[in-house]
């Protein structure tokens, strides 16, 4: 009994695909890439994953960013580059929760992951870009 409680508690956590056994379904990871800096030094891993109870989650591992203010988690278009937002195409994920660290992002059901492919942060105040990953099909 540890052990099944100890993976749910990672599961949760997003470390570990939740236990197939006692009826949970797995995490599947749906989509991935690389946290690359644009406008501020940044790294880590991205990654969509679709959780055993079918929600959505962007979860960001080994996460690195210098500090800025007000900084907004975005779903955008691959097509969108730079600092440009395409006819405000966007899905606002909400406030980063912090520069360093795992953490994750509810990404509502109405999203299609086929056309929003890349994550931005992006700096309210100054209107900017400050990292960007683009994620590719796992």
């Amino acid at each position: 009994m540890p052990r099944l409680l100890i993976a749910a508690a990672l599961a949760v956590a997003g470390l570990l695909a939740a236990p197939a056994a006692e009826g949970w379904a797995a995490n599947v990871q749906l989509l991935h890439g690389k946290v690359r800096a644009v406008g501020h030094d940044a790294r880590g891993n991205a990654a969509v994953v679709r959780t055993g109870d079918g929600r959505r989650v962007l979860t960001l591992r080994a996460f690195r960013i210098d500090p800025g203010p007000q900084v907004r988690v975005w779903l955008v278009p691959r097509a969108a580059k730079g600092d440009r937002r395409i006819d405000d195409d966007y899905i606002d994920l909400g406030r980063l929760k912090g520069n360093r660290g795992n953490q994750q992002y509810r990404i509502p059901n109405r999203v299609d992951l086929r056309r929003y492919r890349s994550v931005i942060f992006w700096c309210v105040p100054f209107t900017q870009t400050l990292a960007r990953a683009n994620l590719v099909r796992s």
